[in-house]
Protein backbone atom coordinates (compact mmCIF):
# COMPACT_ATOMS: atom_id res chain seq x y z
CA UNK A 1 0.00 0.00 0.00
CA UNK A 2 1.49 3.32 -0.84
CA UNK A 3 -0.35 6.87 -0.01
CA UNK A 4 -0.02 9.58 -2.13
CA UNK A 5 -0.56 13.65 -0.50
CA UNK A 6 -1.19 16.26 -3.34
CA UNK A 7 -1.49 19.55 -2.02
CA UNK A 8 -2.02 23.38 -4.03
CA UNK A 9 -2.13 26.19 -3.49
CA UNK A 10 -1.91 28.31 -6.54
CA UNK A 11 -4.55 29.26 -9.50
CA UNK A 12 -7.50 26.95 -9.32
CA UNK A 13 -6.49 24.43 -6.76
CA UNK A 14 -9.58 22.37 -7.56
CA UNK A 15 -8.35 21.75 -11.02
CA UNK A 16 -4.59 21.64 -10.19
CA UNK A 17 -5.56 18.43 -7.69
CA UNK A 18 -7.95 17.13 -10.39
CA UNK A 19 -5.35 17.35 -13.54
CA UNK A 20 -2.36 15.73 -11.17
CA UNK A 21 -4.88 12.80 -10.15
CA UNK A 22 -5.78 12.32 -14.07
CA UNK A 23 -1.48 12.00 -15.03
CA UNK A 24 -0.86 9.46 -11.87
CA UNK A 25 -3.66 7.25 -12.90
CA UNK A 26 -1.34 7.31 -16.25
CA UNK A 27 1.51 6.38 -14.21
CA UNK A 28 2.81 2.46 -15.36
CA UNK A 29 2.68 -0.61 -13.06
CA UNK A 30 0.54 1.47 -10.88
CA UNK A 31 -3.38 1.95 -9.44
CA UNK A 32 -5.13 4.56 -7.77
CA UNK A 33 -7.89 2.40 -5.45
CA UNK A 34 -9.31 4.98 -2.61
CA UNK A 35 -9.19 8.97 -2.98
CA UNK A 36 -10.03 10.91 0.19
CA UNK A 37 -11.68 13.99 0.51
CA UNK A 38 -9.99 17.56 -0.01
CA UNK A 39 -8.94 19.49 3.25
CA UNK A 40 -8.23 23.15 3.39
CA UNK A 41 -5.72 24.68 5.35
CA UNK A 42 -3.15 27.62 6.17
CA UNK A 43 0.40 28.03 4.61
CA UNK A 44 2.92 26.01 6.82
CA UNK A 45 5.39 29.16 6.60
CA UNK A 46 9.02 29.74 7.99
CA UNK A 47 9.81 32.75 9.43
CA UNK A 48 10.01 35.96 7.46
CA UNK A 49 8.54 34.21 4.57
CA UNK A 50 7.06 36.34 1.75
CA UNK A 51 3.70 37.35 1.92
CA UNK A 52 2.33 36.54 -0.83
CA UNK A 53 3.54 32.76 0.17
CA UNK A 54 0.51 33.17 2.71
CA UNK A 55 -2.22 31.27 0.46
CA UNK A 56 -4.28 28.70 1.55
CA UNK A 57 -3.64 25.15 0.76
CA UNK A 58 -6.18 22.13 -0.65
CA UNK A 59 -4.33 18.94 0.15
CA UNK A 60 -5.88 14.91 -0.38
CA UNK A 61 -4.20 11.93 -0.26
CA UNK A 62 -4.41 8.41 -2.62
CA UNK A 63 -4.02 5.02 -1.51
CA UNK A 64 -2.23 3.42 -4.69
CA UNK A 65 -0.75 0.03 -5.31
CA UNK A 66 2.46 -0.17 -7.25
CA UNK A 67 5.13 -2.74 -8.70
CA UNK A 68 7.46 0.06 -8.82
CA UNK A 69 10.45 1.05 -6.35
CA UNK A 70 10.21 4.23 -4.32
CA UNK A 71 12.87 6.36 -6.31
CA UNK A 72 10.79 5.13 -9.80
CA UNK A 73 7.82 6.21 -8.31
CA UNK A 74 9.30 9.59 -7.40
CA UNK A 75 10.51 9.70 -11.12
CA UNK A 76 6.95 9.93 -12.42
CA UNK A 77 5.45 12.13 -10.07
CA UNK A 78 8.57 14.78 -9.91
CA UNK A 79 8.15 14.37 -14.28
CA UNK A 80 4.18 15.60 -12.97
CA UNK A 81 5.23 18.39 -10.97
CA UNK A 82 7.11 19.24 -14.00
CA UNK A 83 4.27 19.32 -16.23
CA UNK A 84 2.15 21.20 -14.06
CA UNK A 85 4.85 23.88 -13.83
CA UNK A 86 5.67 23.06 -10.15
CA UNK A 87 9.32 22.14 -11.11
CA UNK A 88 10.68 25.76 -9.81
CA UNK A 89 8.98 25.46 -6.56
CA UNK A 90 10.84 26.73 -3.71
CA UNK A 91 10.91 25.00 -0.59
CA UNK A 92 7.74 26.25 2.27
CA UNK A 93 6.70 28.65 -1.15
CA UNK A 94 3.54 28.11 -3.40
CA UNK A 95 3.05 26.02 -6.00
CA UNK A 96 0.50 24.86 -8.61
CA UNK A 97 1.12 21.29 -7.35
CA UNK A 98 3.00 19.03 -4.86
CA UNK A 99 3.04 15.10 -4.35
CA UNK A 100 4.57 13.66 -1.97
CA UNK A 101 4.90 9.93 -0.77
CA UNK A 102 3.45 9.79 2.66
CA UNK A 103 3.61 6.66 3.23
CA UNK A 104 4.46 3.18 1.85
CA UNK A 105 3.42 0.16 4.02
CA UNK A 106 6.12 0.04 6.77
CA UNK A 107 8.65 0.97 4.91
CA UNK A 108 11.49 3.26 6.61
CA UNK A 109 13.50 5.20 3.91
CA UNK A 110 15.28 7.96 4.47
CA UNK A 111 17.89 9.49 1.99
CA UNK A 112 19.01 12.94 -0.02
CA UNK A 113 15.68 11.96 -2.27
CA UNK A 114 13.34 10.48 -0.23
CA UNK A 115 11.44 10.98 3.28
CA UNK A 116 9.53 7.99 3.98
CA UNK A 117 7.35 8.79 5.97
CA UNK A 118 7.85 11.91 6.82
CA UNK A 119 9.24 12.63 10.25
CA UNK A 120 6.46 15.67 11.15
CA UNK A 121 3.46 13.52 9.60
CA UNK A 122 1.95 13.02 12.90
CA UNK A 123 2.12 16.99 13.43
CA UNK A 124 0.04 18.25 10.10
CA UNK A 125 -3.77 17.26 9.79
CA UNK A 126 -3.42 18.59 6.51
CA UNK A 127 -1.44 15.27 5.61
CA UNK A 128 -2.57 12.81 8.35
CA UNK A 129 -6.37 13.66 8.06
CA UNK A 130 -6.34 12.69 4.34
CA UNK A 131 -4.08 9.52 5.24
CA UNK A 132 -6.91 8.21 7.63
CA UNK A 133 -9.28 8.81 4.96
CA UNK A 134 -7.78 5.81 2.97
CA UNK A 135 -5.64 4.25 5.50
CA UNK A 136 -7.26 4.51 8.88
CA UNK A 137 -5.28 1.07 9.98
CA UNK A 138 -1.93 2.42 8.65
CA UNK A 139 0.33 2.08 11.62
CA UNK A 140 3.54 4.65 12.26
CA UNK A 141 6.67 2.89 11.93
CA UNK A 142 9.73 5.04 13.06
CA UNK A 143 10.87 4.70 16.83
CA UNK A 144 9.59 6.35 19.83
CA UNK A 145 6.23 7.00 21.69
CA UNK A 146 3.96 6.72 18.62
CA UNK A 147 5.49 3.51 16.88
CA UNK A 148 2.57 1.43 15.97
CA UNK A 149 -0.12 3.72 16.69
CA UNK A 150 -2.33 3.66 13.71
CA UNK A 151 -3.11 6.55 11.84
CA UNK A 152 -6.46 7.35 13.45
CA UNK A 153 -5.12 6.95 16.78
CA UNK A 154 -2.45 9.77 15.62
CA UNK A 155 -5.33 12.14 14.48
CA UNK A 156 -7.58 11.77 17.57
CA UNK A 157 -6.40 14.61 19.44
CA UNK A 158 -7.45 17.63 16.98
CA UNK A 159 -11.39 16.66 17.13
CA UNK A 160 -13.93 16.58 14.38
CA UNK A 161 -12.56 17.17 10.38
CA UNK A 162 -15.01 19.89 9.24
CA UNK A 163 -14.53 22.92 12.79
CA UNK A 164 -11.30 24.09 11.40
CA UNK A 165 -9.89 24.37 15.24
CA UNK A 166 -7.10 21.43 14.13
CA UNK A 167 -3.67 23.39 13.59
CA UNK A 168 -3.58 25.81 10.73
CA UNK A 169 -7.27 26.17 10.72
CA UNK A 170 -7.35 22.69 8.89
CA UNK A 171 -10.96 20.71 7.72
CA UNK A 172 -12.83 18.90 5.06
CA UNK A 173 -14.33 21.06 2.24
CA UNK A 174 -17.07 19.43 0.45
CA UNK A 175 -16.02 19.76 -2.86
CA UNK A 176 -14.04 15.93 -4.08
CA UNK A 177 -12.39 15.77 -7.27
CA UNK A 178 -13.77 12.23 -8.09
CA UNK A 179 -17.47 13.56 -8.68
CA UNK A 180 -19.09 16.05 -10.40
CA UNK A 181 -18.87 19.66 -9.85
CA UNK A 182 -21.97 21.51 -8.57
CA UNK A 183 -23.35 24.15 -10.38
CA UNK A 184 -25.73 26.12 -7.58
CA UNK A 185 -28.58 27.72 -9.20
CA UNK A 186 -29.56 31.40 -8.75
CA UNK A 187 -32.90 31.91 -9.80
CA UNK A 188 -33.40 36.08 -10.06
CA UNK A 189 -36.94 35.85 -11.28
CA UNK A 190 -40.68 35.58 -9.28
CA UNK A 191 -41.74 32.40 -11.67
CA UNK A 192 -39.25 30.28 -11.09
CA UNK A 193 -41.01 26.51 -11.52
CA UNK A 194 -39.33 25.84 -7.74
CA UNK A 195 -40.42 29.09 -6.11
CA UNK A 196 -36.91 29.39 -5.14
CA UNK A 197 -36.33 32.91 -6.85
CA UNK A 198 -34.91 35.86 -5.67
CA UNK A 199 -36.51 39.10 -6.60
CA UNK A 200 -35.78 42.72 -5.36
CA UNK A 201 -34.33 41.29 -2.44
CA UNK A 202 -30.60 41.76 -2.63
CA UNK A 203 -29.71 40.78 0.70
CA UNK A 204 -31.38 36.97 0.70
CA UNK A 205 -30.25 36.41 -2.84
CA UNK A 206 -26.19 37.25 -1.52
CA UNK A 207 -26.92 34.97 1.37
CA UNK A 208 -27.79 32.07 -0.61
CA UNK A 209 -25.12 32.67 -2.56
CA UNK A 210 -22.57 32.70 0.01
CA UNK A 211 -24.56 29.58 1.53
CA UNK A 212 -23.76 27.52 -1.98
CA UNK A 213 -20.53 28.10 -2.49
CA UNK A 214 -19.91 27.45 1.48
CA UNK A 215 -21.70 23.87 0.81
CA UNK A 216 -19.78 22.70 -2.25
CA UNK A 217 -20.68 24.72 -5.20
CA UNK A 218 -17.87 25.31 -7.71
CA UNK A 219 -20.08 27.06 -9.98
CA UNK A 220 -22.88 29.96 -9.69
CA UNK A 221 -25.53 29.92 -12.60
CA UNK A 222 -27.32 32.83 -12.31
CA UNK A 223 -30.64 33.51 -14.38
CA UNK A 224 -32.74 36.27 -14.68
CA UNK A 225 -35.67 34.63 -17.21
CA UNK A 226 -37.73 31.94 -15.99
CA UNK A 227 -37.80 29.62 -19.62
CA UNK A 228 -41.29 26.79 -18.05
CA UNK A 229 -44.46 26.57 -19.84
CA UNK A 230 -46.02 29.56 -17.99
CA UNK A 231 -43.02 31.61 -18.09
CA UNK A 232 -43.21 35.44 -19.31
CA UNK A 233 -40.08 35.78 -21.77
CA UNK A 234 -37.91 38.91 -20.81
CA UNK A 235 -36.46 41.37 -23.44
CA UNK A 236 -33.01 42.59 -22.73
CA UNK A 237 -32.73 45.23 -20.89
CA UNK A 238 -35.53 43.75 -18.40
CA UNK A 239 -32.62 40.48 -17.97
CA UNK A 240 -29.64 42.63 -17.65
CA UNK A 241 -31.28 44.97 -14.85
CA UNK A 242 -32.35 41.83 -12.74
CA UNK A 243 -29.02 40.32 -13.30
CA UNK A 244 -26.41 43.24 -12.85
CA UNK A 245 -26.60 43.60 -9.06
CA UNK A 246 -26.08 40.39 -7.81
CA UNK A 247 -23.60 39.56 -10.99
CA UNK A 248 -21.33 42.22 -9.88
CA UNK A 249 -21.68 41.81 -6.44
CA UNK A 250 -20.32 38.46 -6.50
CA UNK A 251 -17.56 39.10 -9.19
CA UNK A 252 -16.42 41.99 -6.80
CA UNK A 253 -16.80 39.23 -3.91
CA UNK A 254 -15.68 36.08 -5.48
CA UNK A 255 -12.25 36.09 -4.21
CA UNK A 256 -12.90 36.37 -0.52
CA UNK A 257 -14.80 32.73 -0.65
CA UNK A 258 -12.13 30.09 0.40
CA UNK A 259 -13.07 28.51 -2.75
CA UNK A 260 -13.77 30.90 -4.76
CA UNK A 261 -16.39 30.12 -7.63
CA UNK A 262 -17.01 30.22 -11.01
CA UNK A 263 -19.59 32.23 -12.30
CA UNK A 264 -22.11 31.42 -14.99
CA UNK A 265 -24.47 33.77 -17.02
CA UNK A 266 -27.76 31.70 -18.16
CA UNK A 267 -29.07 33.59 -20.39
CA UNK A 268 -30.10 33.32 -24.89
CA UNK A 269 -29.49 37.28 -25.05
CA UNK A 270 -26.07 37.94 -27.16
CA UNK A 271 -26.10 41.60 -25.67
CA UNK A 272 -26.96 40.45 -22.04
CA UNK A 273 -24.05 37.88 -22.85
CA UNK A 274 -21.69 40.30 -24.08
CA UNK A 275 -22.02 42.55 -20.63
CA UNK A 276 -21.75 39.78 -17.78
CA UNK A 277 -18.74 38.70 -19.46
CA UNK A 278 -17.65 42.44 -19.52
CA UNK A 279 -18.25 42.78 -15.96
CA UNK A 280 -15.96 38.81 -15.61
CA UNK A 281 -18.29 35.95 -16.03
CA UNK A 282 -16.70 32.82 -16.73
CA UNK A 283 -19.65 30.40 -18.23
CA UNK A 284 -22.54 31.41 -20.69
CA UNK A 285 -25.32 28.58 -20.41
CA UNK A 286 -27.47 29.42 -23.43
CA UNK A 287 -30.63 27.36 -22.97
CA UNK A 288 -31.26 28.23 -26.75
CA UNK A 289 -28.76 25.97 -27.67
CA UNK A 290 -26.46 28.81 -29.55
CA UNK A 291 -29.08 29.29 -32.59
CA UNK A 292 -28.55 33.46 -32.62
CA UNK A 293 -25.80 34.17 -34.77
CA UNK A 294 -25.34 36.83 -32.74
CA UNK A 295 -24.04 34.66 -29.68
CA UNK A 296 -22.27 32.73 -31.68
CA UNK A 297 -20.16 35.75 -32.91
CA UNK A 298 -19.79 36.92 -29.45
CA UNK A 299 -18.60 33.67 -28.07
CA UNK A 300 -16.29 32.95 -30.87
CA UNK A 301 -14.00 36.03 -29.52
CA UNK A 302 -14.28 35.47 -25.81
CA UNK A 303 -12.56 32.41 -24.49
CA UNK A 304 -15.20 31.46 -21.55
CA UNK A 305 -16.55 28.24 -21.21
CA UNK A 306 -20.43 27.87 -23.04
CA UNK A 307 -22.98 25.06 -21.96
CA UNK A 308 -25.34 24.24 -24.78
CA UNK A 309 -29.03 22.88 -23.88
CA UNK A 310 -31.04 20.80 -26.23
CA UNK A 311 -34.47 21.79 -26.44
CA UNK A 312 -38.00 22.39 -28.54
CA UNK A 313 -38.36 26.11 -28.18
CA UNK A 314 -38.29 28.38 -25.26
CA UNK A 315 -40.69 28.18 -22.95
CA UNK A 316 -41.13 24.58 -22.76
CA UNK A 317 -44.68 23.75 -23.42
CA UNK A 318 -46.14 20.16 -22.73
CA UNK A 319 -47.67 19.37 -25.73
CA UNK A 320 -44.13 19.90 -27.72
CA UNK A 321 -41.93 16.87 -27.29
CA UNK A 322 -39.77 14.76 -28.66
CA UNK A 323 -41.46 11.77 -30.67
CA UNK A 324 -43.03 9.17 -28.51
CA UNK A 325 -42.34 6.01 -31.17
CA UNK A 326 -38.78 7.15 -31.98
CA UNK A 327 -35.29 6.90 -29.12
CA UNK A 328 -35.04 9.71 -27.11
CA UNK A 329 -31.53 9.41 -26.52
CA UNK A 330 -30.35 8.93 -30.27
CA UNK A 331 -32.53 12.22 -31.13
CA UNK A 332 -30.99 14.64 -28.87
CA UNK A 333 -27.13 12.84 -29.34
CA UNK A 334 -27.96 13.65 -32.63
CA UNK A 335 -28.84 16.74 -32.12
CA UNK A 336 -26.39 17.80 -30.44
CA UNK A 337 -23.33 16.09 -32.79
CA UNK A 338 -25.20 18.26 -35.65
CA UNK A 339 -24.89 21.32 -32.92
CA UNK A 340 -21.25 20.19 -32.86
CA UNK A 341 -20.25 20.61 -36.08
CA UNK A 342 -22.00 23.81 -36.72
CA UNK A 343 -20.07 25.36 -33.68
CA UNK A 344 -17.09 24.19 -34.25
CA UNK A 345 -16.74 25.38 -38.15
CA UNK A 346 -18.21 28.88 -36.31
CA UNK A 347 -15.29 28.95 -34.72
CA UNK A 348 -16.02 27.44 -31.48
CA UNK A 349 -13.99 24.27 -30.44
CA UNK A 350 -15.16 21.63 -28.47
CA UNK A 351 -12.99 21.86 -25.78
CA UNK A 352 -14.92 25.10 -24.48
CA UNK A 353 -18.19 23.61 -24.97
CA UNK A 354 -20.35 21.99 -21.98
CA UNK A 355 -23.33 19.82 -23.53
CA UNK A 356 -26.93 20.41 -21.56
CA UNK A 357 -29.29 17.25 -22.56
CA UNK A 358 -32.33 19.59 -21.30
CA UNK A 359 -34.13 17.36 -19.01
CA UNK A 360 -37.91 18.45 -19.26
CA UNK A 361 -37.10 20.50 -22.34
CA UNK A 362 -39.72 19.39 -25.29
CA UNK A 363 -39.39 15.53 -23.04
CA UNK A 364 -41.76 13.71 -21.53
CA UNK A 365 -41.11 12.61 -17.99
CA UNK A 366 -40.63 8.96 -19.26
CA UNK A 367 -38.10 10.67 -22.10
CA UNK A 368 -36.06 12.68 -19.27
CA UNK A 369 -35.59 9.74 -17.22
CA UNK A 370 -34.69 7.53 -20.31
CA UNK A 371 -31.58 10.23 -20.90
CA UNK A 372 -30.69 10.21 -17.30
CA UNK A 373 -30.79 6.32 -17.34
CA UNK A 374 -28.25 6.25 -20.27
CA UNK A 375 -26.29 9.54 -20.01
CA UNK A 376 -23.29 7.95 -20.13
CA UNK A 377 -23.68 7.63 -24.28
CA UNK A 378 -23.45 11.18 -24.34
CA UNK A 379 -19.67 10.93 -23.55
CA UNK A 380 -19.18 9.84 -26.90
CA UNK A 381 -19.57 13.61 -27.98
CA UNK A 382 -16.17 14.21 -26.47
CA UNK A 383 -17.01 17.17 -24.81
CA UNK A 384 -18.20 17.40 -21.03
CA UNK A 385 -21.55 17.02 -19.80
CA UNK A 386 -23.59 18.96 -17.72
CA UNK A 387 -27.49 17.86 -16.21
CA UNK A 388 -30.10 20.46 -14.48
CA UNK A 389 -32.45 17.60 -13.33
CA UNK A 390 -33.01 19.44 -9.92
CA UNK A 391 -36.82 19.37 -8.65
CA UNK A 392 -38.12 18.81 -12.48
CA UNK A 393 -41.65 17.29 -13.18
CA UNK A 394 -40.06 14.58 -14.83
CA UNK A 395 -39.45 12.80 -10.81
CA UNK A 396 -43.86 13.19 -10.49
CA UNK A 397 -43.56 9.89 -11.73
CA UNK A 398 -41.61 8.92 -8.34
CA UNK A 399 -43.34 11.66 -5.43
CA UNK A 400 -46.66 13.95 -5.60
CA UNK A 401 -44.38 16.43 -3.65
CA UNK A 402 -44.15 20.21 -5.20
CA UNK A 403 -41.08 20.66 -6.41
CA UNK A 404 -39.40 22.97 -3.86
CA UNK A 405 -39.88 19.44 -1.87
CA UNK A 406 -38.15 17.07 -4.34
CA UNK A 407 -34.62 17.67 -3.24
CA UNK A 408 -34.39 13.68 -1.83
CA UNK A 409 -35.80 12.66 -5.27
CA UNK A 410 -32.95 14.85 -6.84
CA UNK A 411 -29.91 13.59 -4.66
CA UNK A 412 -31.02 10.27 -5.16
CA UNK A 413 -30.64 11.12 -9.25
CA UNK A 414 -27.26 13.21 -8.72
CA UNK A 415 -25.79 9.83 -7.26
CA UNK A 416 -26.73 8.02 -10.23
CA UNK A 417 -25.72 10.74 -13.01
CA UNK A 418 -22.54 10.61 -10.62
CA UNK A 419 -22.06 6.73 -11.25
CA UNK A 420 -22.18 7.49 -15.18
CA UNK A 421 -19.32 10.24 -14.72
CA UNK A 422 -21.17 13.33 -15.68
CA UNK A 423 -18.82 16.55 -15.34
CA UNK A 424 -21.16 19.06 -13.50
CA UNK A 425 -24.60 18.70 -11.69
CA UNK A 426 -26.92 21.90 -11.32
CA UNK A 427 -28.92 21.71 -8.85
CA UNK A 428 -30.64 24.32 -6.28
CA UNK A 429 -29.65 22.76 -2.96
CA UNK A 430 -25.86 21.77 -3.41
CA UNK A 431 -25.35 20.94 0.67
CA UNK A 432 -28.00 18.04 0.30
CA UNK A 433 -26.27 16.78 -2.74
CA UNK A 434 -22.82 16.97 -2.46
CA UNK A 435 -23.65 15.49 1.89
CA UNK A 436 -24.86 12.25 0.25
CA UNK A 437 -22.64 11.58 -2.83
CA UNK A 438 -19.70 12.25 -0.08
CA UNK A 439 -21.08 8.92 1.78
CA UNK A 440 -21.45 7.22 -1.78
CA UNK A 441 -18.10 7.51 -2.46
CA UNK A 442 -17.12 6.36 0.89
CA UNK A 443 -18.86 2.92 0.05
CA UNK A 444 -17.59 2.80 -3.92
CA UNK A 445 -13.94 2.44 -2.59
CA UNK A 446 -12.19 -0.80 -3.56
CA UNK A 447 -11.32 -2.75 -0.20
Amino acid sequence: MVILGLGTNLGDRLANLRQAYQLIKKIPQFSVLQISPVYISDALLPENAPKEWDRPHLNLALRCETKLTPLELLQHTKKIEQQLKSADKKHWGPRMIDIDLLAWDDLILYDDKLHIPHEQLHERPFALWPLTDVAPRWCYPLPGPLQGKTATELAAPWGSKFTGTAPLHTKQILQRIDSPQWVGIINLTPDSFSTDGFINNEENAWHHTQHLVNTGAEILDLGAEATGPHAVLLNSDEEWSRLKPLLTKIIAEKATFLIPPKVSVDTRHAIVAEKALELGADWINDVSGLEDPAMRELLKINPCDIVFMHHLGIPTHKNRCLPLNQDPVQLVYQWAKQRLTELEKAGITSSRLIFDPGIGYGKTAEQSLEIIKNISHFHQLGVRLLVGHSRKSFLTQFTTKPASERDPETTLISQQLANQSVDYLRVHNVEINARALRITKEFSVLP
